[in-house]
């Protein structure tokens, strides 16, 4: 598998994200459309690791070397990941960005709640449980940090970053683990 496909599969399963988000977009809510949109990333690396695998073998394509096979299988992987990466931001940024703008004012909107008053402070604070309510910062900074959280991580270079890093581990995962069973399992450096 050399050059369209390299680029086309990654490309087709982002396409995949795009339509089964769309799909889905009315009938779930927000949290958990988050959640399978992480699941159908990581089924869809999995599916790209064992389809080039598949290949692999059946194309007697090893290049003899784990290093090699390990290269050979990060390649598709990557590309995916960045593509998954660059997928979530445009849907939480751009095409779902109403959905992302309600969430931010729903939780700042809980800050303000929670710092209208020196009373409503106090029984937030206790709810919290804490050992001593001493260790919790004053009103105004508690409010001040909580909107800045808030705003950092729904931003979209933390979305973009974050997605980044989560999906270029798992692709250096997944290859290593198909490397392993490429080599360990079904032996392709030694045929």
């Amino acid at each position: 598998m050399r050059g369209a496909p390299l680029i086309g599969l990654p490309m087709l399963l982002t396409a995949g994200y795009f339509a089964f988000k769309w799909t889905l977009a009315g009938l779930v809510n927000a949290e958990r459309l988050l959640a399978l949109g992480g699941m159908y990333h990581w089924s869809a690396m999995t599916l790209l690791a064992l389809g080039w695998s598949i290949w692999i073998v059946r194309q007697k394509d090893s290049t003899k070397s784990f290093w090699g096979d390990f290269k050979q299988l990060t390649k598709p992987l990557v590309i995916y990941g960045i593509t998954a990466s660059c997928a979530v931001w445009a849907w939480n940024h751009a095409v779902a960005l109403e959905a992302t703008e309600l969430r931010k004012a729903l939780r700042l909107a809980q800050i303000e709640e929670r710092t209208a008053s020196e009373k409503a402070f106090t029984a937030f604070v206790e709810s919290q449980k804490m050992e001593t309510s001493e260790k919790f910062p004053d009103r105004e900074s508690y409010r001040k940090n909580a909107t800045s959280q808030v705003d950092w991580m729904l931003s979209g270079g933390v979305t973009l970053v974050l997605s980044l890093i989560t999906y270029l581990f798992a692709a250096l995962l997944l290859s290593l683990c198909s490397t392993v069973l490429l080599h360990q399992i079904w032996g392709v450096a030694a045929s």
